[in-house]
Parts: structure tokens; C-alpha cells; sequence
């Protein structure tokens, strides 16, 4: 993609962007209707290469840019159409796709800057028995007191108004990975829990659940409130791309 087209890009990103802070407001998600899940396409990281590391949604809604990263260095691009349910190779992040992301995994809501998560670090000092001797004697062990081991196990947890939002026991936490803050203005986001099931959230502690959803990571609310993208486990290499529609309904 040329320079020309990519500035063009980030102009009409930047207008929608600012389009959307003007007329937001702070939501309800008790107000909002939450769809079944739906099925955009099959994600098998065999053939993308690398492992999984961004969902960002176009400004138009209309395409979702799914990264992986090979080696921990090279990156993949790749662009899901929404109406299509096609996966297509990019040449490049867009410059849309790095300012969605950059705002999604914020941990200050889009446009309501004193909407912040809080992060909590723990390390705990652990200290497993060790054994002495060997397996001999149809498995034996014995603990060996003279020699103990000293072990610490680290624990980061964002929280949101008191809600657990993510947490990481000795794992590197990746912003984004456990939730994505609603449109700009809204004060509102999408999260899962620790076994994967996917909520709503807003400034006001209103939650709602959606049902049928488990094993859910990663997920992206659009620009314009309709729909939340997220990714679901399907096998050791395998992930679907789903999206569940969010309406107000009073």
C-alpha cells in the first residue's frame, strides 16, 4: 500500500474516530441486547504461522485485522471481510488497525480518560517439598528436609471498578488480550473471565453476560457499538473468529 493511500487511511479513521467521541455517550449495558454467537471464519495457526497477537476492528466495521507473530518478531497481517467471511493475506498493519489497538487495550476508557483499571502485582514465596532418592521401589519418594527449595510465583490482575478483568500467573500479561473498551465515550467494555466466557461492562458496574460463549479470548468491540469480535478455542492450533451483535432494546 502507498503513502498516499495509507494517509488517506488514517484521515478517514481519525474523522469517524472523531465523529463517534462527539456523539458517544456513557452506557448502559443493561439497556443492550446481546446476540448469539456467530461464526465469521475458521482461524487455523498451522497455515497463518506464528501465534495469535491482535483483533482490531476497521473504523467502518465492514473488516476485522487479525495479526500472529512468528519467532516473537515477525509479524503476519491478515484482513477477515466481514460480509465475505474471508481471510486475506495484508502487506502491512494498517495504520486503522494499530490506533484501534492501541485504544482497545488501553487501560483508560477511550475519551473518559479518569475511567482507568487498576493493576495489582502479586509475588508469592511458594516452597514445594523436595524428594530425595530415586524411583526405585515402585516410585518411593521421600521428602528431603535438608534441602528445600525456595520458589515465588508472580500474579498480575487488572481490575475495573473492583471487577477482575484479567489475570496472569507467572505469564507475561498482554494488554488486550482479556478485554477491549467500547466506543469512544462510552465508558463500557467487553472482557471474559478466567474460563473464557464473555461479558459486558460499564462505568456504572452494570454487567451482562453472553450467552452460549465460553473459551473466549481476545475480544474487540467496534467503533460503532454493533457488534464484539472475539476468538474462540477450537483445537491446539485452531481458533474460530466469531462476533455475537449488540442492540438497545430499551
Amino acid at each position: 500500500m502507498d503513502a498516499g493511500l495509507r494517509e488517506r487511511e488514517r484521515k478517514l479513521a481519525a474523522i469517524l474516530l472523531s465523529c463517534l467521541s462527539l456523539s458517544a455517550r456513557p452506557l448502559d449495558v443493561s439497556t443492550l441486547a446481546v446476540s448469539a454467537p456467530t461464526l465469521v471464519c475458521e482461524i487455523d495457526l498451522n497455515a497463518l504461522r506464528g501465534e495469535l497477537r491482535r483483533l482490531s476492528w476497521s473504523p467502518d466495521a465492514r473488516y476485522l485485522h487479525l495479526q500472529t507473530v512468528e519467532d516473537r518478531t515477525i509479524p503476519h497481517d491478515f484482513i477477515v471481510s466481514i460480509a465475505d467471511r474471508e481471510l486475506a493475506v495484508a502487506f502491512g498493519e494498517p495504520e486503522w488497525a494499530a490506533d484501534y489497538w492501541a485504544r482497545k487495550s488501553d487501560l483508560a476508557a477511550p475519551g473518559l480518560p479518569s475511567l482507568r483499571m487498576e493493576i495489582t502485582e502479586n509475588n508469592r514465596r511458594t516452597r514445594p517439598a523436595p524428594f530425595a532418592g530415586g524411583f526405585a521401589n515402585g516410585g518411593a519418594q521421600t521428602p528431603d528436609p535438608k534441602n528445600p527449595i525456595d520458589a515465588y510465583e508472580a500474579e498480575v490482575t487488572l481490575r475495573l471498578l473492583g471487577v477482575e478483568i484479567g489475570n496472569w500467573i507467572n505469564g507475561a500479561p498482554m494488554a488486550g488480550d482479556t478485554f477491549g473498551w467500547g466506543p469512544p465515550g462510552s465508558g463500557a467494555l467487553a472482557f471474559v473471565d478466567r474460563p473464557g466466557r464473555l461479558y459486558l461492562l460499564d462505568g456504572q458496574k452494570h454487567k451482562q453476560a453472553a450467552a452460549g460463549v465460553k473459551g473466549a479470548w481476545m475480544p474487540a468491540w467496534s467503533d460503532d457499538g454493533a457488534r464484539v469480535a472475539f476468538l474462540q478455542k477450537s483445537g491446539r492450533r485452531s481458533f474460530r473468529l466469531m462476533t455475537v451483535a449488540v442492540a438497545t432494546v430499551r
